[in-house]
């Protein structure tokens, strides 16, 4: 069980259970095109790597998998996609996104 709080995550740290195994987590996004699955993946991303505010940084996933509307506001992902992010303390999240 995940047990973090603000603080832990500011630094990127995931905070586990009382038995501290470094167990993947998988994240679910589901939703329909447009809502903003990649979006919260970004923030997810931008957490465990510490970047605040400041240092947020908008490439930092790997976007190959989707494709641009006509006028670039709303991309589509064409399959299920499984990313793997690691916290600084280890801690692997694995976060999956699936459009119906």
């Amino acid at each position: 069980m995940i047990s973090s709080n603000i603080d832990s995550l500011k630094n990127a740290i995931v905070n586990v259970s009382k038995n501290n195994t470094k167990v993947p987590y998988t994240i679910l996004l589901v939703g329909e095109t447009g809502v903003g699955k990649s979006s919260v993946l970004e923030l997810l991303a931008n957490v465990l790597a510490g970047n605040d505010a400041d240092n947020y940084n908008f490439d930092i996933l790997d976007h190959t998998n989707e494709q641009s509307s006509p006028n670039n506001q709303i991309s589509q992902t064409n399959s299920a996609r499984i990313y793997e992010l690691t916290s600084k303390n280890g801690i692997v999240v694995s976060p999956i996104l699936w459009t119906p």
